[in-house]
């Protein structure tokens, strides 16, 4: 059986075992090409993709662990779309599909790209002046600048695009980034430093100013906590997919309940260039 599961990973990773190493040209070529297939031409010459894309990879049982961490690394869907940009530049900017990746058992191994109904996200607010809230994230934008207050900067010209607190003085006015990376995020530490946590559902809790990235996965179910410097949580965000595709929508882990929706956050203010 172990003899199989590797010889089915050397056929998906054009021969390497490796899948960080020789394999990952292979595996990353087949994933684009898969993309590609699925472009349509537009009005004025543009080529159109799908909102979101589901990546399915096919291989033997015993392999299901390592390609899972292999596609989970946020570092190779960054080289993903890298490569779509340089393949696809008659795309609009920031057209470009929301990449999920579903590693499965398979009798025989392969990657196959199909079209999916796009996924909404939204942030759970719990603690602070804005308790309870519910913040959409905006599915176009691939960055988001989160922090206290609406404006930040020198003379206040730049805007945060997701505002969870007013008056929390713990949380910074330009305290973190959130970067868009296939169906999930990275967090970045900016002004909130170490004082910036994403709380795993096992148990773990990473700083992304102490990453070697400078990054931190966040996923649904994850929890990016803002702390005092010490040890006292102000303010934490349960970030949440949502199963109707709107950014404050339903959570997917949940029926829609009777009666109004949740409350939702205002209108995002106006993001200004860095």
């Amino acid at each position: 059986m172990a003899e199989k599961a590797i010889t089915g990973l050397k056929a998906l990773l054009g021969g390497a075992l490796d899948a960080a190493e020789l394999g990952r040209p292979d595996l990353l070529k087949r994933v684009v090409d898969g993309i590609v297939k699925l472009r349509r031409h537009g009005a004025r010459g543009w080529e159109v993709l799908p909102a979101e894309v589901v990546v399915h990879i096919g291989v033997a049982e015993g392999s299901l662990k390592v390609l899972e961490r292999f596609v989970r690394d946020p570092a190779f869907d960054r080289e993903v779309e890298a490569e779509l940009r340089n393949r696809l530049v008659r795309v609009r900017e920031g057209a470009l599909p929301v990449r999920r990746y579903v590693v499965q058992p398979a009798a025989r191994t392969g990657v196959k790209v199909t079209e999916s109904e796009p996924k909404g996200f939204r942030l759970r607010v719990e603690g602070g002046d804005r308790n309870g809230q519910v913040l959409p994230v905006p599915p176009e934008r691939r960055e988001l600048l989160v922090g206290r207050g609406p404006w930040h900067g020198d003379d206040s010209q730049v805007a945060n695009d997701v505002v969870v607190t007013e008056d929390e003085r713990s949380v910074s006015r330009k305290a973190a980034r959130l970067h868009r990376s296939g169906a999930h995020f990275e967090l970045q530490a900016l002004d909130q430093r170490e004082a910036l946590i994403v709380a795993r559902p096992d148990g773990q809790r990473l700083r992304p100013a102490l990453a070697a990235s400078g990054r931190v996965p966040v996923r649904p179910g994850d929890v990016i906590e803002f702390t005092d410097g010490r040890t006292k949580s102000v303010l934490r965000l349960h970030l949440e997919e949502t199963m109707d595709g709107e950014p404050g929508g339903t959570p997917a882990s949940q029926e829609a309940p009777p009666g109004p929706a949740s409350e939702a956050a205002g209108p995002l203010p106006r993001r200004a260039k860095d």
